[in-house]
């Protein structure tokens, strides 16, 4: 199944959302309540059109990206899970890849959960991690049985400086603190 026989009305923003809300364990948004075969929509990203008005920050003026650290450095959960996958360059889509990176902290009264795709529309042939491409970035917050997504745009010209040091930075932190 792909994006196109779900409907037109699917956005980026409606995907990353639904990721979040997969890995935080949340009921499924009403859009795709009924879809079975989740792989094949995250695969489909290529399909759906991203409207690049609004990615006009840097990366690392993202207030959400910010938060996580702080959040991580602090050590003011209880639990934090995160997940990563990675859309490597297959044979189809040698132009573009996609990544996603998920956090989701577990406090006394409350969860977050970060959630981020990043996104390279076209892909350096030579040294792809040098890339250009734009991170949209989702917060969820899980208190009380009400839940609320925001959501923050930034764009970068360079992957391997401006969003690579950040994975790595995030991932450290989490390797710091999850159980053992």
């Amino acid at each position: 199944m792909s994006i196109k026989k779900i409907g037109k009305e699917i956005k980026i923003e409606d995907l990353l959302e639904e990721q979040l809300r997969r890995e935080m364990f949340l009921e499924s948004g009403k859009k795709f309540r009924y879809i079975d075969d989740w792989d094949t929509v995250i695969h489909s990203v290529y399909e759906i059109p991203i409207e690049y008005g609004g990615y006009t920050k840097r990366v690392c003026d993202l207030k959400f990206l910010k938060e996580m650290v702080d959040t991580l450095t602090s050590g003011g959960f209880e639990e934090v899970k995160r997940s990563e996958s990675r859309r490597k360059q297959m044979r189809e889509f040698t132009k573009t890849m996609s990544m996603y990176y998920n956090l989701i902290f577990k406090m006394k009264d409350h969860k977050v959960g970060y959630g981020a795709l990043i996104y390279f529309p076209e892909l350096n042939p030579q040294q792809p991690e040098r890339s250009k491409g734009i991170v949209l970035m989702a917060k969820c917050v899980v208190k009380g049985g009400n839940v609320e997504f925001t959501y923050e745009k930034a764009k970068f010209d360079d992957f391997l400086i401006e969003v690579k040091p950040y994975i790595e930075l995030l991932g450290d932190l989490y390797r710091a603190h999850k159980p053992t």
